[in-house]
């Protein structure tokens, strides 16, 4: 198994060319405006223009309004959207594309019903629950909460960094991990070396 690596809040050129030359398999935008990590749609068109295209590309949206998420992808018709805030499985599948479900993890989560209304996602992203924030919070939750009840391929998102990717992919059975915070050296700019570091330890798990 290849774990597969996401790196979210991209904002630059420069990043999103040097995420792509080190490997990853994704990159993030963030199309939430609250964020500090926000990226206007059409700057995203320019930044995507100035690589290779060979990863995967995640817009990330939270409880935005249907027309606003049916712009950005005419725009950007290779995007898989992602949905971060309280959008149910109805709103994710009618755009009739692949789709990822971002769910805030806490102790009330119940996983059976999880797997059961987004059965049709392309994967889940399971973030540290934080009230009032949608992401990009770089603390850890307690991933004994996962368990084995999700029977969706995930992500593992939530306070990941060059310290505690090893440890969290000895605990967690995921699909691979989404970083932002922890290969940052300021919020929305990246940190090459940390990014580096990153996917040499995530590719040690690599079988």
């Amino acid at each position: 198994m290849t774990h597969y690596i996401k790196i979210c809040g991209i904002t630059s050129e420069k990043d999103a060319q040097m995420v792509e030359a080190l490997g990853v398999d994704a990159m993030g935008f963030i199309m939430y405006e609250e964020s500090k990590r926000f990226v206007e749609i059409d700057k995203v068109v320019n930044i995507l223009k100035s690589i290779k295209n060979r990863v995967e590309v995640f817009l990330v949206f939270v409880n935005s309004n249907h027309d606003f998420v049916s712009e950005c992808l005419s725009k950007i018709p290779q995007a898989i959207p992602q949905f971060h805030g309280e959008e149910g499985a109805e709103f994710c599948e009618s755009f009739n594309t692949d789709f990822v479900k971002a769910i805030r993890v806490n102790a009330s989560i119940d996983f059976r019903d999880i797997n059961k209304t987004f059965k049709n996602a392309k994967m889940l992203l399971l973030d540290s629950y934080e009230k009032n924030s949608y992401g990009g919070s770089g603390k850890t939750f307690n991933w004994d909460l996962i368990n084995t009840r999700v029977k969706i391929p995930f992500l593992l998102a939530g306070g990941i960094d060059t310290m505690n990717v090893e440890k969290a992919l000895s605990s967690v059975s995921c699909k691979g991990v989404d970083v932002s915070t922890g290969v940052e050296s300021k919020p929305g700019v990246k940190d090459p070396v940390k990014v580096k570091n990153l996917i040499e330890k995530v590719r040690r798990f690599d079988v």
